[in-house]
């Protein structure tokens, strides 16, 4: 079996943050995830949106009854607040009474239920928001501090298309890296578009799991990499025979076959082809 593998990375252009206690969460949940061998979460703007929102409508109404169930008061459960948002959603954390980070995170991990959905293995990207309400109170007691977290599998993808944009994400360290596979047609004997790849990435250095897509009917994925990720190996699977093939951005190896490059740093744009037998 032979793939060719195209791949294009640029620098993700910045845009807005979200405050430094909502970012040490996501560094929280990422650490953790790390350990468990699960993708790293990006922080996506369409995901977030929707995250404050509810997290600001729970705010206003701590103790109405639909909204504890997750469905804000214009009548959207979770999923209808994802098409309304532009993603695809796959599961919501509710909380409040904590102002750290830390402390929220901890009760969460320590709720089955809340935990399982901080290390869902098919998320992809992450919305994060937490309120300050001055004041309120939730069942009678007082508590001014309200979060919401969303998970989402590959943000807008679902919905607008296989790749994720380049202003879907928050500003961050992360660049985005485009692959094209295309597999070899023994009888044309040409290279013919993969339907359906799946691409893993991984920091060559610590081996954590950095990104991962399934590409589209005409073999595009879009996976996003750390800033400090010098090296990474790419895993292309989901094909018959030999189908799980290991190389890296600077061009070495782990497998029979030969790659050429013309440059070999993250900064510039990489444009190499793999011929894996």
């Amino acid at each position: 079996m032979i793939f060719l593998a195209g791949l294009t990375v640029f620098q993700v252009s910045k845009a807005a943050t979200i405050d430094s206690e909502e970012q040490n969460f996501v560094n929280l949940i990422n650490d953790y995830r790390k350990n468990l061998g699960r993708t790293e979460l990006k922080i996506s703007k369409s995901v977030t949106n929707g995250s404050e929102f509810f997290a600001q409508d729970f705010a206003d109404h701590p103790d109405n009854a639909n909204v504890q169930l997750h469905i804000d008061t214009t009548g959207n459960a979770p999923e209808e607040r994802g098409q309304k948002y532009g993603y695809y959603f796959l599961a919501e954390n509710m909380g409040w009474g904590y102002e750290t980070a830390q402390g929220m995170f901890d009760a969460w991990k320590a709720s089955e239920g809340h935990k399982e959905n901080m290390i869902n293995s098919g998320a992809r990207t992450i919305g994060i928001a937490r309120v300050h309400k001055p004041g309120a109170t939730k069942g009678g007691d007082s508590t001014e501090w309200f979060w919401v977290a969303d998970f989402s599998d590959e943000g807008v993808e679902r919905l607008i298309g296989n790749n994720l944009k380049n202003d879907e994400m928050y500003s961050s360290p992360y660049r985005k890296m485009t692959v094209t596979i295309k597999k070899w047609n023994k009888k044309s004997k040409k290279y013919k578009k993969a339907k359906w790849a799946e691409i893993k990435v991984y920091d060559k250095t610590t081996g954590q799991l950095l990104d991962h897509d399934i590409g589209d009917k005409d073999g595009k994925c879009a996976v996003y990499v750390m800033g400090s990720s010098k090296e990474v190996t790419i895993k292309i699977a989901k094909f018959k025979g030999n189908n799980t093939t290991k190389f890296t951005l600077k061009g070495k190896l782990s497998s029979k076959g030969k790659i050429s490059s013309k440059n070999t740093t993250l900064k510039k744009n990489i444009k190499f082809e793999a011929r894996i037998n």
